[in-house]
Protein backbone atom coordinates (compact mmCIF):
# COMPACT_ATOMS: atom_id res chain seq x y z
CA UNK A 1 0.00 0.00 0.00
CA UNK A 2 1.25 3.03 -1.14
CA UNK A 3 0.32 6.55 -0.19
CA UNK A 4 -0.59 8.93 -3.19
CA UNK A 5 0.76 12.30 -0.88
CA UNK A 6 2.75 12.39 2.31
CA UNK A 7 5.38 15.09 4.14
CA UNK A 8 8.55 15.68 2.86
CA UNK A 9 11.31 16.89 5.12
CA UNK A 10 12.33 20.37 3.26
CA UNK A 11 14.92 21.07 6.06
CA UNK A 12 17.16 18.25 4.76
CA UNK A 13 18.51 20.78 2.40
CA UNK A 14 20.08 22.89 5.18
CA UNK A 15 21.13 19.76 7.08
CA UNK A 16 25.27 18.98 7.20
CA UNK A 17 24.45 15.00 6.88
CA UNK A 18 22.29 15.85 4.11
CA UNK A 19 25.08 18.28 2.27
CA UNK A 20 27.68 16.47 2.17
CA UNK A 21 26.32 12.85 0.71
CA UNK A 22 27.03 12.26 -2.68
CA UNK A 23 24.17 13.42 -5.31
CA UNK A 24 23.48 10.36 -6.60
CA UNK A 25 22.74 9.43 -2.54
CA UNK A 26 20.88 12.39 -2.19
CA UNK A 27 18.16 11.26 -4.88
CA UNK A 28 18.29 7.36 -3.95
CA UNK A 29 17.50 9.28 -0.04
CA UNK A 30 14.59 11.11 -1.41
CA UNK A 31 13.29 7.79 -3.53
CA UNK A 32 13.44 5.47 -0.87
CA UNK A 33 10.98 8.33 1.11
CA UNK A 34 8.91 8.46 -1.57
CA UNK A 35 8.75 4.56 -2.38
CA UNK A 36 8.77 3.02 1.21
CA UNK A 37 5.10 1.91 2.45
CA UNK A 38 3.13 3.72 5.05
CA UNK A 39 4.79 1.84 7.59
CA UNK A 40 8.04 3.20 6.45
CA UNK A 41 9.41 -0.59 5.29
CA UNK A 42 11.27 -0.40 2.06
CA UNK A 43 12.16 -3.20 0.12
CA UNK A 44 16.13 -2.09 -1.40
CA UNK A 45 15.92 -2.43 -5.58
CA UNK A 46 18.97 -0.49 -6.12
CA UNK A 47 18.52 -1.43 -9.76
CA UNK A 48 15.55 -0.26 -10.88
CA UNK A 49 16.88 3.04 -9.41
CA UNK A 50 20.03 2.80 -11.16
CA UNK A 51 18.58 2.40 -14.35
CA UNK A 52 15.89 5.41 -13.81
CA UNK A 53 19.08 7.59 -13.27
CA UNK A 54 21.99 6.21 -14.71
CA UNK A 55 23.83 6.52 -11.94
CA UNK A 56 25.60 3.56 -9.71
CA UNK A 57 24.73 3.52 -5.69
CA UNK A 58 27.33 1.93 -3.51
CA UNK A 59 25.04 0.60 -0.89
CA UNK A 60 27.19 0.27 2.23
CA UNK A 61 28.58 3.83 1.37
CA UNK A 62 24.95 4.67 0.87
CA UNK A 63 23.73 3.86 4.60
CA UNK A 64 26.98 4.78 5.86
CA UNK A 65 26.23 8.26 5.30
CA UNK A 66 22.89 8.33 5.92
CA UNK A 67 23.56 6.56 9.32
CA UNK A 68 26.36 9.09 9.46
CA UNK A 69 24.78 10.78 12.98
CA UNK A 70 21.99 9.24 13.81
CA UNK A 71 20.59 5.92 12.59
CA UNK A 72 17.67 6.72 9.86
CA UNK A 73 17.29 3.18 8.02
CA UNK A 74 17.71 0.19 10.22
CA UNK A 75 18.28 -3.04 8.84
CA UNK A 76 16.03 -5.83 8.96
CA UNK A 77 16.62 -9.41 9.38
CA UNK A 78 14.73 -10.24 6.21
CA UNK A 79 16.59 -7.92 4.04
CA UNK A 80 13.80 -4.91 3.92
CA UNK A 81 15.12 -1.36 5.06
CA UNK A 82 12.69 0.54 7.88
CA UNK A 83 12.78 4.20 8.48
CA UNK A 84 13.49 4.63 11.91
CA UNK A 85 12.20 8.62 11.90
CA UNK A 86 9.12 7.51 9.32
CA UNK A 87 6.13 6.84 11.16
CA UNK A 88 6.76 10.43 14.01
CA UNK A 89 7.20 12.40 10.74
CA UNK A 90 4.08 11.14 9.11
CA UNK A 91 1.53 10.03 11.80
CA UNK A 92 3.28 12.25 15.40
CA UNK A 93 5.03 9.27 16.45
CA UNK A 94 1.45 7.75 18.37
CA UNK A 95 -0.60 4.87 16.54
CA UNK A 96 -3.78 4.28 17.84
CA UNK A 97 -5.08 0.36 16.37
CA UNK A 98 -8.56 1.68 16.20
CA UNK A 99 -7.94 3.81 13.21
CA UNK A 100 -7.87 1.95 10.16
CA UNK A 101 -4.39 3.18 9.14
CA UNK A 102 -3.00 3.05 11.85
CA UNK A 103 -4.14 -0.76 12.56
CA UNK A 104 -2.48 -1.56 8.95
CA UNK A 105 0.91 0.25 9.86
CA UNK A 106 1.02 -1.95 13.13
CA UNK A 107 -0.02 -4.94 11.40
CA UNK A 108 2.83 -4.45 9.21
CA UNK A 109 5.29 -3.79 11.94
CA UNK A 110 4.41 -7.15 13.45
CA UNK A 111 4.96 -9.06 10.03
CA UNK A 112 8.74 -7.57 10.34
CA UNK A 113 9.15 -7.75 13.87
CA UNK A 114 9.33 -4.57 15.08
CA UNK A 115 7.41 -3.67 17.95
CA UNK A 116 5.91 -0.16 18.28
CA UNK A 117 6.19 1.85 21.33
CA UNK A 118 4.63 5.48 20.97
CA UNK A 119 7.52 8.08 21.08
CA UNK A 120 6.06 9.75 24.65
CA UNK A 121 8.33 7.73 25.77
CA UNK A 122 10.97 8.23 23.81
CA UNK A 123 10.85 11.86 24.51
CA UNK A 124 10.76 11.94 27.97
CA UNK A 125 14.16 9.90 27.37
CA UNK A 126 15.54 12.99 25.53
CA UNK A 127 14.78 15.83 28.23
CA UNK A 128 17.51 17.02 30.47
CA UNK A 129 17.86 15.73 33.51
CA UNK A 130 19.59 16.85 36.79
CA UNK A 131 20.92 13.44 37.70
CA UNK A 132 21.39 10.11 36.02
CA UNK A 133 21.57 7.05 37.13
CA UNK A 134 24.37 5.32 34.50
CA UNK A 135 24.83 2.04 36.34
CA UNK A 136 21.02 1.19 36.54
CA UNK A 137 17.87 2.15 34.34
CA UNK A 138 14.97 3.34 35.89
CA UNK A 139 12.63 1.21 34.47
CA UNK A 140 11.63 -1.04 31.44
CA UNK A 141 10.10 2.27 29.83
CA UNK A 142 13.55 4.07 29.94
CA UNK A 143 15.24 0.72 28.49
CA UNK A 144 13.20 0.30 25.78
CA UNK A 145 12.93 4.02 24.80
CA UNK A 146 16.44 3.72 24.38
CA UNK A 147 16.66 0.70 22.28
CA UNK A 148 13.70 2.13 19.89
CA UNK A 149 16.19 5.10 19.65
CA UNK A 150 19.06 2.80 18.32
CA UNK A 151 16.82 1.37 16.29
CA UNK A 152 16.00 -2.11 17.84
CA UNK A 153 12.43 -2.93 19.27
CA UNK A 154 10.72 -2.83 22.02
CA UNK A 155 11.12 -7.01 22.53
CA UNK A 156 14.96 -6.93 22.60
CA UNK A 157 14.83 -3.81 25.40
CA UNK A 158 12.54 -6.22 27.57
CA UNK A 159 15.17 -9.06 26.74
CA UNK A 160 18.18 -6.90 27.94
CA UNK A 161 16.61 -5.38 30.86
CA UNK A 162 15.11 -8.50 32.69
CA UNK A 163 18.55 -10.22 31.89
CA UNK A 164 20.46 -7.62 33.62
CA UNK A 165 17.85 -7.28 36.33
CA UNK A 166 17.71 -10.85 36.70
CA UNK A 167 21.63 -10.29 37.49
CA UNK A 168 21.30 -7.28 39.60
CA UNK A 169 23.08 -4.84 36.93
CA UNK A 170 26.32 -7.19 37.62
CA UNK A 171 28.72 -7.56 34.46
CA UNK A 172 30.59 -10.94 36.01
CA UNK A 173 31.16 -10.32 39.73
CA UNK A 174 31.46 -6.25 39.01
CA UNK A 175 28.86 -3.67 39.01
CA UNK A 176 27.80 -2.51 36.03
CA UNK A 177 28.74 0.90 35.45
CA UNK A 178 27.23 2.30 32.23
CA UNK A 179 23.50 0.08 31.42
CA UNK A 180 23.73 2.52 27.90
CA UNK A 181 27.05 1.50 27.06
CA UNK A 182 26.30 -2.27 27.77
CA UNK A 183 23.25 -1.72 25.78
CA UNK A 184 24.80 -0.80 22.91
CA UNK A 185 27.23 -3.52 22.86
CA UNK A 186 24.20 -5.92 23.49
CA UNK A 187 22.85 -4.60 20.14
CA UNK A 188 26.41 -4.90 18.20
CA UNK A 189 26.49 -8.20 19.80
CA UNK A 190 23.24 -9.21 18.48
CA UNK A 191 23.95 -7.78 15.11
CA UNK A 192 27.13 -9.68 15.03
CA UNK A 193 25.64 -13.02 16.20
CA UNK A 194 28.04 -13.29 19.00
CA UNK A 195 27.62 -15.48 21.63
CA UNK A 196 26.71 -14.25 25.00
CA UNK A 197 29.94 -15.36 27.12
CA UNK A 198 32.31 -13.70 24.92
CA UNK A 199 30.02 -10.58 25.39
CA UNK A 200 30.54 -10.71 29.07
CA UNK A 201 34.43 -11.42 28.77
CA UNK A 202 34.22 -8.39 26.14
CA UNK A 203 32.38 -6.34 28.63
CA UNK A 204 35.19 -7.44 31.70
CA UNK A 205 38.25 -6.67 29.87
CA UNK A 206 36.65 -3.05 28.90
CA UNK A 207 35.94 -2.27 32.88
CA UNK A 208 39.53 -3.12 33.52
CA UNK A 209 41.05 -0.83 31.44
Amino acid sequence: MMMAKRFTDTQKWNEDWFLEIKNPHKLFWIYVCDNCNHAGIFKPNKRIFELMLGARIDIDLFLKEINSDKQRILELDNGKWYLTKFIEFQYGGKLNENNRVHKSILEILNENNITWCDNDVATKLEEPTTQVNKSKPSSTDEVIAYFKLKGSTKNEGEKFYYFYESKGWNVGKSKMKDWKMAASGWLARKKQNKPDSDYIDDQLKAMKG
